[in-house]
């Protein structure tokens, strides 16, 4: 019993020490958040934006809302985040690595973990293990993604290694532990809710089944398949129970999101009708270049970072001295610094390149020369499948067919991070490759010689990239002729020259880090007096330290101790009150809305303090993204002119007059711009009361905004939404209601005559509750400046249910009785309430059954 204990204890200490090496290299790594600071992420920017109004709804009232005033003049929060409501009780798994890592660093951590899982299971021994979990916890990808902020995508990335080890284990006949390892994976991916990242899983799981299958035919254990597939199938009906709520909400949402399709037909070509989705420009525009792929191998390979070059750098002086030489004119320089940057490929910008170590990619080739499963060819088909989903429009003939034809494709854009699924099969090969290269039976001249082949091609690659850069790059961007910068003489020639070194550079250091690793490895070839076991740990540990050392130094490009920030930075930084802030929120009424000009539909600042007309979200509705591209864009456009035109001019007087004080330049403002808002009937009819045109300054204020809600004297049916759209630009709203003909029934029998001396106007506000008193003498038509959603809002005349309809395209109109009523909107989405009571239900069953399946498996350990 005591030698079993030993044994025991002999097998569980690597494991351990394993995990506790993971958790010091992630607290070194991102030592600053230990310190009292945070990551200045860019999309935390945008949550905390948008979430501002639930946050501070849910901590004052204790109330939860799924519907959020203050983005695009309301929407539905499933994407944002909701307080409070019934838990996905998953999420508790997740809890001591989010703590631990203060949220930020919780992904990598995680990916550490459960790829060191997949490893193990996979019969690899410890020091191997350790070095694929650090190759794949370590990509770049997974680096810019947290800088960026897009923790979702980060954290459902962590958690492929444990879906696809669910798969794996069925070569094993661990049946049960399939399941597992199936449900656990795919419903904390599914948790985190990044649908097109378990999109790309399923097709990578999907072809790796496909082998799985091939494997027990070719044995004629049909029983066996069943068995495993009945249980794979299982496994996913529950993960996708468990997270039920984020299921039916993805799918409400695309279809009434600009993911969706758009129910107008005008202007719209043949192909565009095939594809049930976003845009094809929009799902596209952040394709990977073809050349661009090598960054997997040298990370430069197209300039690293869309930024600026530094104030040391050859071009950033070159600038200045055809600034002074009179070569640049002085006022091109500022525009054509801040249009050069560092990156130069095929994407319109990008926070960094897919480089998953040059030892991985060496390894990588290595793994597809010696390992003798057929799996290796499944792995290989994913690898190229998915390099060439990520290329994009770059290869248009081969992604218009998923485009168009292959179900949901359509939904999702940026498909340049389809290499997250090379950056998970590459490595699973590469570390592949390495145990069989330490543990296997192949005999010293043929692995010597898969050696040689792997230098060969990948240190081949390198070095000529490194002695000859120019031989198979330009060094142009598909920009530098747009903004003239081929035109710039010894600026131009500084940057071409800077691109060619940042190149080099990068090859040359790839080329080192795969001789380190060859030298290694060529070594454990050669006689020893240690025995093969021993010296395979040392080598695995030595390959594991070359890959963190490697991936480190890049991954420091993107995340180093210029990104973090003090603890308060977000709330004393970025959502710093203005003086446009300070004025506007002087105002007390109810509800109004603020448009912010120059980019208000790719910001949630405005949002943090007051319900904007504009902000940022990748599922804003689709009728209301084409009400600004019909209508409401131009209209911002516009008034942005008039401002601009404005503010010169009084800017102008206030300086000659020394008297002149900031009122007086608001009163300038106002009156200069006063008549052009007569010209604006979409941002009017929105509420649109305040326009900030600088910060600095006190916004202008619409007189034409046509408050909370409205009688109008005439409404008009339509027939379909082509119709619709184009009628909404023939009137004027507070003159009629546009109405499609399918709310035709609610108008029955109406004969709206008009009332001067009819009111309405709003008593109530919350985010998920709004409430009007009504006073007319007559049957009116209300038309409420409040965004229309079918599914969740309930209307009440004096408490009793009522119908209510859709009207000027994307507001909500309501037929109200003669005399004094109170009207009441509510969002009480009963489906999504329920898919909540679903998800907590179905997430604490599957914790059971797993629990209790672990527990089946280590009583069969111990028989």
């Amino acid at each position: 019993m005591l030698n079993q204990e030993k044994s025991l204890i002999r097998r569980i200490l690597p494991h351990i020490g394993a995990i506790i090496l993971f958790i010091a290299i992630t607290m070194i790594y991102f030592a600053p958040l230990y310190q009292g600071k945070v990551l200045n992420q860019g999309d935390r920017t945008l949550f905390l934006g948008s979430s501002e109004e639930l946050r501070e709804y849910y901590d004052d009232e204790g109330e939860s809302s799924a519907w959020t005033g203050t983005v695009f003049s309301g929407m539905p929060a499933y994407q944002i985040g909701i307080w409070g409501g019934a838990p996905n009780v998953l999420s508790y798994i997740e809890k001591p690595v989010r703590e631990l890592t203060h949220g930020t660093a919780g992904p990598v951590l995680m990916a550490l973990i459960v790829t060191y899982i997949l490893f193990c299971l996979g019969g690899f021994k410890p020091g191997v293990s350790i070095a694929g979990a650090i190759a794949y916890a370590f990509s770049s990808y997974n680096f810019i993604i947290l800088v960026a902020g897009h923790m979702t995508k980060a954290w459902t990335i962590a958690y492929i290694p444990l879906i696809v080890a669910g798969l794996l284990v069925l070569y094993q006949r661990k049946y049960l532990l399939s399941g597992i390892l199936m449900a656990l994976g795919l419903g904390l991916q599914l948790r985190n809710n990044h649908v097109q990242m378990t999109y790309y899983t399923a097709i990578m799981c999907a072809v790796i089944y496909i082998f799985v299958l091939i494997d027990f035919i070719q044995a004629k254990e049909f029983k066996g398949l069943l068995k495993g597939t009945g249980l794979l199938v299982a496994a996913v009906i529950l993960a996708l129970a468990a997270n039920y709520s984020n299921v039916y909400n993805n799918y409400l949402m695309s279809e009434e999101s600009i993911r969706g399709e758009s129910e107008l037909t005008a202007n719209v070509g043949e192909d565009e009708k095939k594809a049930a989705g976003a845009d094809w420009d929009y799902v596209f525009r952040w394709s990977y270049g073809k050349a661009e792929t090598f960054s997997l191998l040298v990370p430069d390979v197209h300039g690293g970072i869309s930024k600026q070059y530094g104030e040391n750098s050859a071009p950033y002086k070159a600038l200045i001295q055809g600034v002074q030489s009179g070569q640049i004119p002085q006022q091109n320089a500022q525009q054509l610094y801040r249009y050069t940057t560092e990156y130069w490929g095929a994407q319109p910008f990008t926070s960094g390149p897919v480089y998953l170590g040059a030892i991985i990619c060496f390894l990588f080739l290595l793994g597809m020369i010696i390992i003798p499963h057929k799996l290796k060819w499944g792995m290989l088909i994913v690898t190229v499948l998915f390099i060439l989903l990520a290329w994009g429009k770059n290869f248009q003939a081969f992604n218009d067919l998923f485009y168009y034809y292959f179900p949901l494709y359509a939904k999702f854009r940026a498909v340049s991070s389809a290499l997250v699924i090379p950056a998970f099969t590459i490595v699973f090969v590469a570390i592949w490759g390495l145990k069989e290269f330490l543990y296997g039976d192949m005999e010293k001249k043929k692995r010597q010689k898969a050696l040689y082949i792997s230098l060969g091609v990948t240190g081949g690659i390198c070095f000529l990239l490194w002695i000859a850069p120019g031989a198979f790059f330009n060094f142009i961007s598909p920009v530098d002729e747009q903004t003239g910068l081929t035109q710039t003489g010894g600026f131009w020639q500084a940057v071409l020259a800077t691109r060619k070194g940042m190149l080099s550079s990068d090859a040359l250091r790839s080329l080192m880090f795969i001789l380190f690793a060859t030298v290694v490895l060529w070594l454990s070839t050669r006689p020893m007096k240690m025995d093969k076991t021993r010296m395979a740990l040392i080598v695995s540990l030595i390959i594991a330290a070359l890959v963190l050392v490697d991936l480190w130094g890049v991954d420091r490009r993107y995340i180093d101790e210029d990104n973090y920030m003090p603890e308060d930075y977000y709330e004393k930084v970025i959502f710093k009150q203005s003086e446009a802030d300070r004025y506007i929120l002087q105002d007390n009424d109810l509800s109004y809305r603020v448009l912010k000009l120059g980019d208000p539909f790719n910001e949630n600042y405005t949002s943090y303090w007051h319900k904007s007309i504009g902000g940022h979200s990748a599922v804003k509705l689709r009728r209301y993204q084409e009400m600004i591209d019909y209508y409401m864009g131009a209209e911002v456009q516009y008034i942005t002119g008039v401002c601009s035109q404005q503010f010169s001019k009084v800017a102008a007087e206030m300086q000659n007059n020394e008297q002149a004080t900031m009122n007086d330049l608001l009163m300038g403002m106002n009156q200069g711009v006063y008549p052009a808002f007569a010209n604006t009937p979409m941002l009017n009819m929105l509420n649109a009361r305040y326009i900030i045109y600088a910060a600095e300054y006190p916004p202008v204020v619409n007189p034409h905004g046509m408050g909370n809600a409205w009688f109008v004297p005439a409404y008009k049916l339509v027939e379909n939404a082509d119709e619709e759209i184009k009628a909404l630009g023939d009137i004027h709203p507070a003159d009629y209601a546009i109405v499609d003909k399918r709310f035709a029934g609610q108008l029955d029998g109406l004969n709206i005559v008009p009332d001067s001396t009819a009111t309405i106007e709003m008593t109530v506000y919350k985010p998920d509750r709004i409430t009007y008193k009504s006073k007319a003498a007559t049957e009116q038509l209300a038309v409420f400046s409040e965004i229309y959603f079918a599914e969740g809002w309930e209307a009440r005349i004096d408490g009793e249910l009522t119908d209510y309809m859709r009207a000027d395209w994307t507001l909500r109109a309501l037929r109200v009785p003669a005399g004094e009523h109170e009207i009441t909107f509510e969002f009480i989405p009963h489906a999504y309430n329920t898919s909540r009571v679903i998800t907590t239900i179905c997430s604490s069953l599957m914790i059971l059954l797993v629990l209790a399946g672990l527990g089946v498996l280590i009583l069969r350990k111990k028989e």
